[in-house]
């Protein structure tokens, strides 16, 4: 029996094409031309690894030497013959029982996974990551959020230093944490009336969310909302998390290509994706203690919410309350928080 593949010595890296031929009991590999590449063995002493499907398969010889084939069927022809038990991880996957056991186990494996493991490995490195990191998203989103669906606030320029001087304390709070950088812009026939939170704490007003609230507490609320997010660091966490479940989808289907593609596309994430119900909550929570913290009543927050909601309909693209939970449920909770 010949058998065709490639020979590596164990030395170099090089490989060679060559023929392991089995005669009489007696294993030989031989070069392109009939000419011995290593010392002869009994056939019996094979040493293979297991079938994986179609994968390439190695003879392992002495002197870290191996023999590398891809003709799979012939190989377990010779090991049937000169050694009937074929490897482990073959029989397996030849049983549908016993693949279908797999298969069942790996999507717990993997629920697990994007359900506990990512989420806990997010928020350890969101909170690890140098400030340069998420300095370095904000700018990339905010330079793709004012190419894409940002204008310049068209707000007046008084009207906008006002609006700091009322969310100074809020803002000069977190001097020691986070650095809060606010800024306006206009959305009319994108975002419409809403508020971003970057990673690093750039946060982004829309005129239109200005127009709509009835009173600067109003505007304090969302503020503290968002701030919430920064110091809980979401933006990050989201992003982290999306990636890493695009890296395990790419690694369980084999598309190794695609992990290097899912991580430098943090910034595009970070502008699309919406955060959890569970992110949601604790923003709310957030701007709940700091409102009460600062003797504004919590109905501020309710009254801007229900404004929102009633507004949605008016927005384009990316709503504010579009990934938040829905207004009755976050309204129910903070009155219930006076």
């Amino acid at each position: 029996m010949r058998i065709a593949g490639h020979f590596m010595d164990g030395v170099s890296s090089a490989r060679q094409p060559a023929t392991l031929l089995v005669e009489d009991g007696l294993a030989r590999l031989l070069d392109a031309h009939d000419r011995p590449l290593h010392e002869p063995f009994a056939a019996t002493r094979l040493k293979c690894s297991s079938r994986v499907g179609n994968a390439p398969r190695f003879v392992y010889l002495a002197d870290d030497a191996r023999f590398e084939t891809r003709d799979n069927d012939a190989l377990d022809a010779l090991l049937e013959t000169h050694r009937p038990a074929t490897g482990l991880a073959y029989r397996l996957e030849s049983k549908l029982r016993y693949a279908l056991l797999g298969l069942l186990l790996s999507g717990l494996f993997i629920f697990g996974c994007v359900h506990w493991g990512v989420p806990a490995l997010a928020r350890t490195a969101a909170f690890a990551l140098p400030p340069s990191v998420n300095q370095q998203a904000d700018r990339m989103v905010m330079q793709l959020l004012d190419r894409q669906f940002l204008a310049p606030s068209t707000l007046p320029a008084a009207e906008q230093q006002r609006l700091l001087r009322v969310f100074a304390p809020f803002i000069q709070e977190q001097a020691a944490d986070i650095r809060i950088d606010v800024q306006f812009r206009d959305a009319e026939k994108t975002l419409g009336a809403n508020a971003l939170a970057l990673p690093a704490g750039t946060l982004v007003f829309t005129d239109q969310l200005v127009r709509l609230a009835e009173h600067d507490e109003e505007l304090l609320a969302v503020l503290a909302h968002e701030i919430g997010h920064v110091a809980h660091r979401h933006g990050m966490r989201s992003s982290l998390q999306a990636s890493a479940v695009g890296v395990l989808a790419a690694l369980v289907v084999g598309d190794v290509s695609s992990v290097s593609s899912a991580v430098t596309a943090l910034p595009l994430i970070l502008t699309e994706l919406g955060y959890s119900r569970r992110f949601e909550q604790e923003a709310d929570r957030y701007a709940l203690e700091t409102l009460q913290r600062h003797g504004i009543s919590t109905q501020r927050f309710a009254d801007i919410l229900r404004r929102l909601d009633g507004d949605e309909e008016d927005a384009g693209v990316g709503a504010y309350l579009s990934s938040h939970p829905p207004t009755v449920e976050r309204t129910r909770m903070i009155e219930r928080q006076k």
